[in-house]
Formats: structure tokens, sequence, C-alpha cells
């Protein structure tokens, strides 16, 4: 007989293994000692904040589970929660460096991602593309999209880049050649168009334009020797197969192996595991909102490092990420990225969170109102690690995020089919 394990025992066994790693690892890595040393401080234990995040925890795990299985919302919540919010309460134990209010910012977070989506609207009387038609379009967009990339990159592709040779080289001869339709076209064929173009092909079982996407593919990490350009693709086949509630056990049960296996490989003194990992992808974002909220406080920049910065003076000479790296890692040539709480507070305080926080959760309430089946949902994968790690307009603009709306809207929103 198959044990059936309910979906609240994976969060719980989380939620405790994450607050063990955190505070006999995580916390005595050198970055969190050089951001308490600003503060000339460090990164203590509260039983009161203990008790208070795992009630905290025990609300939001209540009201994730109210949430229907098969909708979309449930997946993408879920990942915010798994990814962000517990974190963030996490973090929030160690009471001497995290600030109360930047744990009300990922509570609002959470729970805008939980109400909103609950809006209807509806999409039946917009036309959808189907597969064959879908399929021929994509392969009109990249077949023509491509060409500027082949006349500004084509002469300077090196096929050594294939056998992981001269790849650094590469990116930097690359990288002065880059353009304004390089930097908003390249995140979006390389995850999104491409992936759906093989996907589809290979349900339509078109051979020909198989290889053709693939070809496509390869031609784009020669352009600049970023093996990135292949996890859209990996992303999508991997959880091709997976309903949403099996993708979020899986990834789950996946998350507490490894910080199992992270433990014990600690006890024999091997720590690469939990710093390549955990550390970089769970804990540098609540780091780093931590480091944002210090600095900005009460001297704003008023989204001067974007559209607006024809209008509004930069004041640094550092970038934010090398400014941050500055003065919080001792290193200005560290890339010190914001999520959607600490790019909102960095920009406009509270008010600038609370602008990303409703747009962020209006994105997914209009996904959550589409039937987007559950096996294209490693297309939405990336978008929703890239809201943990850049600007929300970055995301919208360069990364993908709005392109993938409309593609979702006209393309993925299957009306004969329930999202299961």
């Amino acid at each position: 007989m198959k044990l059936k394990i309910p979906l609240r025992f994976y969060f719980a066994l989380y939620y405790l293994l994450m607050m063990w790693l955190y505070h006999f690892k995580v916390k005595t890595y050198f970055y969190w000692k050089n951001i308490a040393e600003t503060q000339d401080t460090f990164f203590d234990f509260s039983m009161s904040r203990f008790v208070i995040a795992t009630v905290i925890f025990s609300i939001n795990l209540y009201f994730l589970g109210k949430i229907n299985y098969k909708k979309f919302n449930f997946v993408a919540l879920s990942l915010f929660f798994i990814l962000l919010t517990v974190p963030s309460l996490v973090s929030y134990t160690s009471s001497n460096m995290y600030p109360t209010k930047l744990l009300v910012y990922h509570q609002t977070l959470f729970f805008c991602l939980y109400l909103l989506p609950k809006i209807k609207i509806s999409f039946d009387n917009i036309p959808v593309l189907n597969k064959k038609q879908t399929l021929i379009l994509l392969f009109l967009i990249v077949s023509v999209g491509i060409l500027p990339y082949i006349i500004v990159y084509g002469p300077h592709i090196n096929l050594k880049n294939l056998l992981l040779l001269d790849v650094y080289k590469t990116r930097t001869t690359m990288s002065k050649l880059t353009n304004p339709y390089f930097g908003y076209t390249y995140s979006l064929f390389t995850r999104i168009v491409l992936p759906m173009l093989i996907i589809y092909a290979l349900e339509l079982k078109n051979k020909l334009l198989v290889i053709i996407g693939m070809f496509y593919l390869v031609l784009f990490y020669l352009f600049g020797a970023h093996k990135t350009v292949y996890l859209g693709l990996a992303a999508v086949l991997i959880f091709y197969r997976w309903t949403y509630i099996k993708t979020i056990k899986r990834v789950l049960g996946y998350s507490i192996f490894f910080i199992l296996l992270s433990i014990v490989l600690a006890l024999f003194a091997y720590d690469y595991l939990w710093i390549l990992t955990f550390r970089r992808i769970h804990f540098l974002p609540a780091l780093l909102d931590i480091s944002y909220l210090d600095f900005f406080q009460d001297n704003y920049i008023y989204w001067s490092e974007s559209i607006l910065k024809k209008f509004i003076e930069y004041p640094y000479d550092l970038n934010h990420t090398n400014l941050i790296g500055k003065v919080y890692f001792k290193n200005p040539n560290v890339g010190a990225n914001n999520g959607l709480i600490s790019d909102g507070f960095m920009n406009f305080g509270t008010i600038g969170v609370m602008i990303n926080i409703v747009l962020v959760s209006l994105y997914f309430m209009v996904l959550n109102n589409l039937k987007i089946p559950s096996r294209y949902f490693g297309l939405y994968l990336l978008v929703v690690f890239s809201f943990l790690s850049s600007s929300t307009f970055t995301v919208f603009l360069t990364h993908g995020a709005f392109a993938l709306l409309l593609i979702s809207v006209f393309i993925l929103n299957d009306k004969k089919e329930s999202a299961t």
C-alpha cells in the first residue's frame, strides 16, 4: 500500500529544516558576517520571533491549502512561498538584523498573491490559435528575429564554445556588440519562443521543426556562450508530465532531500552543496533585502535607472547592484541583484514595494483566470525566479514576462482543457 503523505507535512518539514540550516550554517557564511559588521551586531536567534514566525507560517499554510490544487495560482503561490516567504520567516528569527517591516512586506505579497487571483475575469471571447497555427507563427517569429543576431554576432561565432572552450573570451567579445534589440529579445527567444517551438513540434510530431528549433537554440548559445539558453527548454521538459500538485510535492521532496544531504555533508566539513544551492537561491535574496532596506532608507532613486532616467537623474556613480556590492559585500564587482521587494523599496520606499506587489499579483491574477495546461508550467518557472532576483520592470520588459502573458492569453489558454 502506497503511503500518501499530506502536502502540509512536506511544507512543515521543509520549514523546520530550513530553520536549522540557516541558524547552524547559512548565517555563519562571510556575507552575513560582513553585513552584520556594518551595523556592529550579529545574526542572532530569537525564540519569541521563532514562535511568531511559526504561527505566521501555519496561517500561510492554512490559506495555501484553501486554493484549488488544479488552479495555476496554487503552483505559483506555492513556489513564492517556498522560495521567498519561508526564507523571510526564517531570517526574521534573527531579531538583530531582520526588520519587522521587511516581514510585513513579504506577508503582504503572500496575501495579495492569494487574494487578487480570486478575482474572476473571462477570456472566453478572445480567440486562441491552435497548435498548428502556433507552431508556424513561432517558427516565423524566430526565423525572422534571429537574423539581426546572425548579422552582428555571426562573424564572431567560435565553435570551440561547443566544447566549453574560450567561453569567457566569447562573452567579452559579444558583450561589446550588444544593442537594445538583443537586450529585449534574447530572453524572450531562449526562455519562451524556442522552448515552445520545440515542444509544440514534438507534440505534433514535426521532426523537421524539432531539428530546426534545436539548431536555433545552439545558435543562441554561440551568440553569447551562455549555457542558460538551455534553461527554458530544460524547465519545460522537466515539468511536462507533472500536475500542479505533483510539481510542488516534487520540488519540496527534492528540497528536503538536498537539505538533509547538505547537513550530512556539512558534518564532514563539506559545505559546498548548501553554499551553492540554499544559500544562493533561498537566503541570499533575504540578505539583499536587508541591505537594500538599510542603504535606501529615505534615500530613494525613483526609477532613475529605468526608462525614466531621461527625466530623473541617478545620484550615484555605480549602478545599484555594484553599489550594494561595494558597501555591504566589500567588492564593487559583486552584482547584488535585487528582487521585487528590495527593488520597490529602492525606488520609492513602501509605496514602491506596494506598486511591485500589486503589479506581480495582477500578473498572476490574469494567468489564474486562464486554463493553462500544467504541462507548460516550466515556461513560467523562470519568470517566477526572475521576480525574486531582478527589477520588476526588467522582468516584464526584458525577461519575457509581458510577452509570456500575451502568449498565455492568445496561445496557451486551452478553453477545452482544464489545467490539471
